[in-house]
């Protein structure tokens, strides 16, 4: 009788060892688990993707037409808290799958050379919106038990070898992207132009290109030229110096046209209904 019982209590010990959490990643885990269907063992699980796809008029919006996808983009699930990323491939429609434990995520793809994210949420429908930001990432998103989320998808907006700028409607609602220039809202307009481009020298920059029918479009679009110069992250075609001189001899139409252009820094905009059609 007490061999029985050794034998039963070794008999546990053992099972007791081999269920160890040791054989499960820790949440600090920085191992990359790669595949679509990769999972950890003996947790709730969830399914998540969708699609990347070529946004072939930049819209952000899938359109009925717009089928293609590209085929080996890499697509990076991460916790938000950054401890554990999956990784997998799109397939040749764009596609993409994780059947992954349950959780909060950022999901990041790898924007191929040549293209730019579409804009973000730039529809009301989730099903046919494009859900990355420019750098191509989600936001932190919870993902239910059980629950599987199609919705999650990557617009593709071919450069096509242009220029970039942001409408002056832009920059009058982002006073905060103005930070990244050298340039303040307020500071006064003739003073940094060097010409007399409104009548009033204590007029700022905020004040003008907030008052498009007050000021007139020409300072509207060269303040925003101005802007756009002197971003590092906007591909503009004109340097401060061409817009200035640009500016001090009236040639709004040369402005009005490189700011109409992609805004890389717009969230879910156009730079087309921004862009200030008041006539001078």
């Amino acid at each position: 009788m007490r061999s029985q019982h050794r034998l039963a209590a070794l008999a546990f010990a053992v099972f007791v060892a081999g269920c160890s959490s040791s054989d499960k990643p820790s949440e600090e885990s920085t191992a990359n688990i790669t595949g679509p269907n990769s999972a950890l063992n003996d947790s709730c699980m969830t399914t998540i993707g969708n699609r990347v796809w070529f946004d072939v008029n930049c819209n952000g919006h899938q359109d009925s037409d717009e089928t293609g996808g590209p085929e080996g983009v890499k697509v990076t699930l991460t916790t938000c808290s950054g401890g554990i990323s999956f990784e997998t491939y799109t397939d040749a429609t764009g596609h993409y799958q994780f059947h992954v434990p349950v959780g909060a995520y950022v999901i990041c793809v790898d924007i191929p050379e040549g293209y730019a994210a579409s804009p973000e949420d730039a529809v009301t429908h989730d099903r046919f919106d494009s859900d990355v930001n420019s750098e191509g990432c989600t936001a932190c998103k919870f993902y239910r038990c059980d629950r599987t989320n199609n919705s999650r998808d990557a617009g593709l907006c071919e450069k096509k070898g242009e220029t970039e700028g942001c409408s002056p409607g832009y920059w009058r609602n982002h006073l905060e992207a103005w930070a990244a220039t050298p340039y303040s809202p307020d500071d006064k307009v003739n003073a940094t132009f060097g010409c007399d481009l409104v009548d009033d020298d204590n007029l700022t920059l905020g004040e003008c290109i907030d008052a498009p029918e007050t000021y007139g479009t020409l300072v509207f679009h060269a303040i925003a030229a101005l802007l756009n110069a002197t971003h590092p992250d906007v591909d503009f075609d004109l340097d401060a110096g061409d817009v200035i001189d640009a500016a001090c001899t009236g040639d709004k139409d040369t402005l009005a046209a490189e700011n109409e252009k992609v805004c890389p820094l717009s969230v879910g905009e156009t730079t087309g209904d921004e862009s200030g059609t008041i006539s001078n």
